[in-house]
C-alpha cells in the first residue's frame, strides 16, 4: 500500500507455527484453538526444525503425512494452509546432516567455512533443494515461503560479504573475464566511496550484480521445482532488515519477478527486520519505520507483508498492548498483512494472560476499517529514498550498515514520513555520492532537508551551483557547545534562545555553513565562550528550496529543535505539509490525503498522556469535520477543535479520549471544505 493505495486489502493473520507444535497433540489442539479465538486467515506451519539445516529426503517423506493431516484441519477452519520453507542457505553455523557434508559451504573473505550453510552455486545443494521442495508442494497448500536464510551475507560469525568460495570466484571470473581474489575484493567492497578509482567502483557494481544474479537464479529454481508439481502454487519470500539488505545491494524487484507463479504473478513478499520486544517501546516505532522504508524499495507487483515476531519465540516477549501497536502502524503505513510469530515454539501458542486473543480478535475488525479507508489516497511526508538498483548501492559506503537516523529522528518529533513519494527529500552523504546528478536534482527541485556534510560534496559535483548557501571545510570538534535559534519568525519562548547542544548533539563538525544574501539563517552554533562556530541550519529558494542543516540525524528529540525541524517541512513544501504534533515526542503521525479528505494514523510510543494535544497541519485548505474511528470500527465525531495556526494553516487540538493514550493509537478522517 505504499504510495498510492489502489484497491482494497484485507486485513490478515498469518500465525506461524514452528514443527514441533505440530508434532504434539496437546499443543496443536491449543494451537487451532487460538487460532480461531484470534481469526486468524492463514497457518504458515514451519517444514522442520533446528535439528538439521537440510534433513535428508527420506526424513522429510517421512513428515508429510503429519503435514497432510494438520492441513486438512486448517482447510476445514477456514484457513488458509501455507508452508514455512525455513532453510535454504541456512540460517546459521551448524553441523550438516550426514548427506549434506557435500554441499559447498559459504566462505568468507579471511577463508573461514560457514558450516551447515552452503553456497547456491552448489550443484548437489542445488538437486536437494529441488526434490525437497516439490516433496511439500505436492501438500494441499496455497503457498510455499522461503525463509529469510534465502541471503549472500549475515551468518553465525562473519559480518562480512558472502560468498567467496572457490565456486563463487570462478563463476565471477568466467563473468567478468578476471580473476579476483577474495581479499581484492573485499578491499574495494570495503573501500571509502570517495576514494575509489573507476575500475574498482565498476568492481563493485560487477560483484553485487553478480551476487544478486545468483540469488534471483536460485530463486527461480526454487520456484520451478514447486510449481512443477503444484501449478496453482504462490511463492512467498522472506526478507532480512533494510541496512542489511542496502548494504549488500539486494534487488528486491528482480527477486518479485523470480517468485512469480504463472497462476499467482503476485507472490508474497515478507518485509523483516521485526522489534523482538517491547523492553525499548520506541524501539518499536524505529523498526515499524524501516518495514515502511523498505515497502518503498518495491515496485513489482506482490502481495507485501510484515514480519511480527518475538524472539527467540517466546511468551512475554511482547505485551499485548505492544503488540497492537506494532501491528496498527505497520497497517496504516503500508500493509494490513501480518504474519505472525509471536508465542513459544517449545511451549506452546497458549496465551496464559489471555490478552493477546483480547486483543488481537477485536482488533482486526479495526484494522480492517483503516484498510479500508486508505484507497485512492497518498501518502505524503518527508524521507530519505532508498534504492533497490545495486548499481546505486554499490556506491555507498559499504564498511557498515547504512543509518535511517533521518528518519527515526523525524518521526521521533511527531513529523510524518512518506517513503517512496517523499516531499522534501532528506540527503545524506551517501545519496549526494551515489546517485545519479539527474536523479538528485529532481529531488532537488522538489525540496530538499541536506546535511552539510551532503551539501558540500553536492557542490564539489557541480549539482548545486549559484546558491547563497555556502558550505566549507573547517573544524567546531570539541568546542561546540550551544545552538541558538536566530529565526525570525521563531516564538517568544524560543526566539534568540540557546537548545541543549553541549557536547551531546551530533553535528557534522568538520564542515562550515554560512549564508548570503538570498538565503537565511535560523540557527546559529556558538562554542563555549560564545564565538560563532557556523549556521545550524539555513534555508533558501535558490537555485532549488533548500535547508542546509549541520545536524547529523541523532537526537534531535526535544521542543527547540522540534520547532525548528516542522519549520522547515513547511517551507520547504511551500506551507503544504501533513499534520505534525506540536510539544510532544514519540508521538508519530501517518498520513494520506486526496483532493477533499485526510486519514491520519497517530501513534504514542510513548508511556506519557496528555489530556490534549495539538498538532499543526501547514495548509490553504479549511477543516470542514474531525471523525474518530470508534474501536468497533465505526467513524464517530472527534473530540477535536480546530483554529487557526500562528504559522499559517490549522491547528487541530485533540481533547480527551481523542488523544491516543500512552503505548496506543488512533485514527481519524479529516474532510475539508471543497
Amino acid at each position: 500500500m505504499n504510495g498510492t493505495g489502489p484497491k482494497p486489502e484485507k486485513a490478515q493473520y498469518i500465525l506461524r507455527p514452528l514443527f514441533t507444535i505440530l508434532q504434539d497433540d496437546t499443543l496443536w489442539k491449543s494451537f487451532m484453538d487460538y487460532a480461531k479465538n484470534i481469526r486468524a486467515d492463514a497457518v504458515m506451519a514451519f517444514n522442520m526444525h533446528l535439528e538439521a539445516n537440510h534433513p535428508d529426503l527420506e526424513t522429510i517423506r517421512e513428515r508429510l503425512p503429519l503435514f497432510a493431516e494438520r492441513f486438512a484441519e486448517v482447510r476445514a477452519a477456514g484457513m488458509s494452509p501455507m508452508i514455512n520453507y525455513y532453510v535454504t542457505l541456512g540460517h546459521s553455523n551448524m553441523l550438516p546432516a550426514a548427506h549434506a557434508r557435500t554441499f559447498t559451504d559459504m566462505v568468507d573473505e579471511t577463508g573461514r567455512v560457514e558450516k551447515g550453510c552452503p553456497c547456491p552455486l552448489c550443484p548437489e545443494l542445488r538437486r536437494y533443494m529441488a526434490e525437497a521442495c516439490k516433496l511439500f508442494a505436492t501438500l494441499d497448500v496455497d503457498a510455499i515461503w522461503i525463509d529469510d536464510d534465502f541471503r549472500l551475507f549475515g551468518r553465525a560469525v562473519t559480518h562480512s560479504f558472502l560468498c567467496f568460495c572457490d565456486r563463487h570466484l570462478a563463476a565471477f571470473a568466467e563473468r567478468t573475464g578476471t580473476w579476483r581474489s577474495r581479499e581484492e575484493l573485499q578491499a574495494a567492497l570495503l573501500k571509502e566511496p570517495a576514494s575509489c578509482t573507476d575500475t574498482e567502483m565498476q568492481l563493485r557494481r560487477d560483484w553485487r550484480a553478480f551476487q544478486e544474479d545468483v540469488l534471483v537464479e536460485f530463486g527461480v529454481m526454487l520456484r520451478e521445482a514447486c510449481e512443477s508439481v503444484n501449478p496453482h502454487i504462490t511463492m512467498g519470500l522472506m526478507t532480512n532488515t533494510i541496512e542489511m539488505m542496502l548494504r549488500h545491494g539486494r534487488h528486491l524487484d528482480a527477486e518479485v519477478r523470480a517468485f512469480r507463479t504463472r497462476h499467482q504473478p503476485e507472490p508474497h513478499i515478507r518485509i523483516g527486520g521485526a522489534a523482538y520486544t517491547d523492553e525499548n517501546l520506541p524501539g518499536i516505532l524505529d523498526r515499524c519505520v524501516t518495514f515502511d522504508a523498505m515497502s518503498s524499495m518495491i515496485t513489482e507487483p506482490c502481495q507485501i507483508s510484515s514480519e511480527i515476531e518475538q524472539f527467540p519465540w517466546t511468551i512475554g516477549g511482547k505485551s499485548a498492548r505492544g503488540l497492537a501497536l506494532e501491528l496498527y502502524l505497520l497497517t496504516v503505513s503500508f500493509s494490513p498483512r501480518l504474519t505472525l510469530s509471536i508465542n513459544d515454539g517449545f511451549l506452546g501458542f497458549y496465551d496464559v494472560s489471555g490478552n493477546y486473543q483480547k486483543t488481537l480478535g477485536p482488533l482486526k475488525t479495526y484494522l480492517q476499517a483503516v484498510a479500508d479507508a486508505l484507497p485512492g489516497k497518498t501518502r505524503k511526508g518527508a524521507s530519505l529514498p532508498f534504492p533497490s538498483d545495486p548499481a546505486v548501492t554499490a556506491g555507498m559506503d559499504l564498511s557498515g550498515e547504512p543509518s535511517l537516523r533521518m528518519n527515526h529522528a523525524l518521526t521521533r518529533i511527531g513529523i510524518p514520513v512518506a517513503p517512496g513519494t517523499q516531499t522534501p527529500t532528506l540527503l545524506t552523504m551517501k545519496e549526494a555520492i551515489a546517485y545519479p546528478a539527474e536523479v538528485l536534482t529532481d529531488w532537488l527541485e522538489q525540496g530538499a532537508l541536506i546535511t552539510s556534510e551532503a551539501y558540500y560534496h553536492l557542490c564539489e559535483r557541480g549539482i548545486v551551483r549559484n546558491s547563497p548557501i555556502r558550505v566549507t571545510k573547517g573544524d567546531m570538534s570539541h568546542r561546540t557547545a550551544f545552538e541558538r535559534i536566530t529565526a525570525p519568525h521563531a516564538p517568544d519562548w524560543l526566539r534568540n534562545k540557546d537548545v541543549i547542544s553541549w557536547v551531546y548533539m551530533p553535528l557534522h563538525t568538520d564542515y562550515i555553513i554560512s549564508a548570503d544574501e538570498g538565503a537565511e539563517a535560523w540557527s546559529s552554533i556558538y562554542d563555549n565562550l560564545g564565538g560563532l562556530q557556523s549556521l545550524g541550519v539555513a534555508v533558501t529558494k535558490e537555485p532549488y528550496p533548500m535547508a542546509v542543516v549541520a545536524h547529523t540525524g541523532d537526537l534531535l528529540k526535544e521542543t527547540g529543535r522540534q520547532w525548528l525541524y516542522q519549520q522547515i517541512m513547511s517551507y520547504l513544501a511551500d506551507g503544504d505539509y501533513p499534520a505534525m504534533v506540536e510539544f510532544g515526542v514519540n508521538m508519530y503521525p501517518v498520513w494520506w490525503e486526496d483532493e477533499t479528505e485526510a486519514l491520519l494514523g497517530l501513534t504514542n510510543f510513548s508511556l506519557e498522556t496528555y489530556p490534549s494535544l495539538s498538532l499543526w497541519i501547514p495548509s490553504r485548505r479549511e477543516l470542514a469535520r474531525v471523525e474518530q474511528l470508534s474501536h468497533n470500527g465505526l467513524w464517530l465525531e472527534a473530540d477535536a477543535s480546530a483554529t487557526a495556526h500562528p504559522d499559517g494553516g490549522i491547528r487541530l487540538t485533540l481533547h480527551g479520549e481523542s488523544v491516543p493514550d500512552h503505548a496506543s493509537f488512533e485514527t481519524f478522517r479529516l474532510t475539508f471544505s471543497t
